[in-house]
């Protein structure tokens, strides 16, 4: 049995978010909390009850440490995060509207410390020594550094017999389409699952068919077991195997959008490690919509609040 569930490779920001409605040019208080693809899936699995484990590089000091401390009082393993005495904290300030369309967020990340990252620096056994790999699209747009170490734990990770699960993400405001394009593609080929946005399909693989055809063709071409295509707010579609299914997005109120794409893999991937892949897509629409109604950015409700959205989505 491997000592973890879970064990995901990215970078984490502070948070910095305004009361509901109140701009960030007048606000005179701001809630502090930490925000990153990766660890927002990694919080959300801890409580579901995996076993989970972050690893990441964060600058020295006390912006680094409330980057650690606010992932591990969630029950999450941070003892490979590497501290550096090079580079900063990365931010990430949000304005928090009334409506979750109306959020905004402002990211302040260049010359992180994550961005000098290197596959030689990581804790391969920790990484090895677990069911599932998971990383993101953001991480290896921050720097080639950062970008080869994604690179290398990935395929290092399927080598090992380890279940590699990858979540595009595209980011326009960390790199142009086209290279995204280029680099993601060295990434995805071989892996357990990967999840991508119906937007994020059709900008970086130009795919405009129907959404069978078009995972079907991107299977194909990258020999991906799995894949999930999430719609927003229509819901999520899946190819898992040769099985295609759809769910519809969980009826719920919208606070903010943040987040809700990690929920949804976590969501999924939890059914994967459940042995329940039937119900993935449903927990993975119901786990969004918990996110959405939320103004953190991951989900702490575990199986109560999942299992009591399903209910509910299903009266």
């Amino acid at each position: 049995m491997r000592s973890w569930d879970f064990t995901t490779l990215g970078s984490t920001m502070l948070s910095l978010t305004t009361d509901p409605g109140v701009p960030l040019r007048s606000s005179v208080g701001l809630h502090l909390d930490v925000a990153g693809a990766e660890s927002n899936c990694a919080i959300a699995l801890a409580h579901l009850g995996k076993r989970v484990s972050w690893h990441s590089k964060v600058a020295t000091g006390a912006l680094g440490e409330r980057v650690v401390s606010g992932i591990r009082t969630h029950g999450v393993d941070v003892s490979s995060v590497i501290r550096s005495d090079e580079g900063r904290t990365e931010q990430m300030w949000v304005e928090s509207a009334e409506e979750d369309d109306l959020t905004t967020v402002t990211y302040d990340r260049e010359g992180a410390s994550v961005e000098d990252l290197n596959i030689d620096e990581i804790d391969l056994h920790s990484l090895h020594d677990s069911q599932y790999f998971h990383a993101t699209g953001i991480t290896p747009a921050l720097s080639e550094d950062s970008s080869k170490a994604v690179l290398d734990a990935v395929q290092l990770a399927c080598r090992a017999g380890v279940k590699v699960s990858f979540d595009i993400n595209y980011r326009s405001k960390l790199w142009q389409p086209s290279r995204a394009h280029e680099v993601l593609s060295t990434i995805i080929p071989g892996i357990h699952i990967l999840f991508i946005k119906e937007a994020d399909l059709e900008l970086l693989w130009r795919r405009r068919g129907d959404a069978e055809t078009e995972m079907r063709r991107l299977k194909e071409e990258f020999n991906i077991e799995n894949i999930v295509l999430t719609q927003s707010r229509k819901g999520a579609s899946a190819l898992l195997g040769d099985q295609f299914d759809s769910h519809p997005a969980f009826p719920c109120k919208a606070i903010s959008p943040i987040g809700a794409g990690d929920a949804l893999a976590a969501g999924v991937l939890y059914s994967f490690m459940e042995g329940e892949d039937e119900l993935a897509l449903k927990r993975g629409c119901a786990m969004a919509s918990l996110a959405r109604e939320s103004r953190g950015d991951y989900v702490v409700g575990g199986r109560h609040a999942l299992d009591a959205r399903i209910r509910v989505g299903e009266s």
